[in-house]
């Protein structure tokens, strides 16, 4: 690939990135259309959200309650947390805090945010009742039977009817494929209620037996309400019931004030940075500056709206932490520019051989960063997602950038500058 086709899809890149960034903004711009602004926050989901340490937000205390000739042991509450972290992980509630309550063990503390509250249109009430639903789900046939329930289920997800309205689809397990299929053999022209915690949700007829292990519920949801009962029958039926023993809200544990100090700072460390890379670099420097403002750019973009994750202080922190690198990765290639330099070799030639030994380093160095961080966001606590979603996209923007930016920027400045030179002579 030529190096103008290379600057060329950096720049788009960054300007479109730019944009969403500016559109995303919780402020109406002056000379843009609100409407298009709003498109962009509500149905493009790009939008900036701020984490409970930085905002606030609900901390909710479940208990867990044995059902009727239920023992309660320690294998029902860890199940109860695994099922609410599903439903928690399936609707995309990003940067929440569930853990066990150390001063009981059949209680559960959920921290919610109060912008992904907003955004997701609940109140503290409302959590509550999407994550205290037993979600019970039945297939009940004409004579009462029960054909297949929710451990038949094997995924559900949000889909269209025939009309184009929201509506739920799911896929059966393969033993939950063979019970439908015979359902639906047995019931043709009849029809097989869908309850969920004993309410019809769904009353279809059977038009003819199904095959292949798929349905929909379908009925007058809204988009809202289809992501939610998808949400909790993806994440399981609740093995106890609970109740709420505690509701209370959160206020944020760093808050506004120590978010604009690292602000400051942030601006501080990067005005520092270039009079640093400039005097040590010289024009060369200021060019590494292009490189390190499409990385802001990018990955500030990529992070809100791709991920659609939550400004937290840990994710800021990866962020910060992958600049750093971002940093380093110039310097490596700078001082072996220096190296080769000294050998005698032209300045263009020195370009190319500097890349070529420094770029597989580079890679080496990101390629680990990454691999940790997606251990992080597999293994790791979910307030450890937002850090480990900076650290691997900081690490693949930085071998990017150096291959798109950084090398064509300044073999075209050094080879321009070679040919000034010559006519000059």
């Amino acid at each position: 690939m030529s190096k103008e086709w290379k600057i060329g899809i950096a720049v788009a890149l960054v300007l479109v990135s730019l944009l969403f960034l500016v559109l995303a903004l919780p402020v109406n711009l002056p000379g843009i259309g609100y409407d298009m602004q709003k498109v962009v926050r509500d149905q493009w989901g790009i939008k900036f959200r701020f984490g409970l340490d930085i905002k606030g937000g609900v901390q909710i205390t479940l208990e867990a309650v044995p059902y009727e000739n239920q023992t309660l042991t320690q294998d029902d509450v860890n199940q109860l947390k695994t099922v609410l972290e599903n439903r928690i992980n399936t609707l995309g509630l990003g940067e929440i805090k569930l853990y066990d309550d150390p001063g009981d063990w059949k209680r559960v503390v959920v921290e919610v945010p109060a912008d992904v509250l907003s955004e997701k249109g609940l109140d503290a009430q409302g959590v509550v009742d999407f994550l205290g639903k037993p979600a019970k789900l039945e297939f009940v046939a004409p004579d009462g039977t029960v054909v297949l329930t929710g451990a038949d289920l094997k995924s559900a997800y949000v889909t269209t009817d025939q009309s184009g309205l929201p509506a739920v689809g799911l896929e059966f397990t393969s033993a939950g494929s063979e019970k439908f299929y015979d359902a639906t053999s047995k019931w043709v022209g009849q029809a097989i209620t869908i309850k969920l915690d004993g309410e019809v949700i769904s009353d279809p007829t059977v038009q003819e037996a199904i095959s292949g292990g798929k349905a929909s519920i379908t009925g007058n949801f809204t988009s809202s309400e289809a992501k939610q009962l998808a949400a909790l029958l993806q994440g399981g039926a609740l093995p106890t019931q609970v109740k709420v023993s505690a509701l209370r809200n959160v206020g944020p544990s760093v808050g506004s004030q120590a978010l604009q100090a690292m602000e400051y700072a942030g601006v501080v460390a990067a005005i520092l940075i270039v009079f640093y890379m400039i005097f040590n670099y010289g024009v060369l420097g200021a060019l590494s500056t292009v490189s390190l403002i499409a990385f802001i750019i990018l990955d500030a973009a990529i992070y809100i709206g791709l991920f659609k994750a939550v400004l937290s202080m840990s994710g800021i922190g990866g962020f910060i932490l992958t600049l750093g690198m971002a940093i380093d990765s110039n310097i490596i290639f700078y001082e072996r520019f220096m190296e080769e330099l000294k050998k005698g070799k032209t300045p263009l030639r020195s370009v190319q051989d500097a890349f070529m030994h420094t770029f597989n380093t580079i890679i080496d160095s990101n390629v680990s960063v990454i691999v940790v961080s997606l251990i992080l966001f597999y293994l790791g606590a979910p307030t450890l997602r937002g850090f480990a979603i900076t650290l691997g996209l900081g690490g693949v923007l930085n071998i990017l950038l150096l291959w798109l930016v950084a090398e064509p920027i300044i073999s075209s400045f050094v080879a321009s500058r070679a040919k000034r030179t010559e006519v000059q002579a």
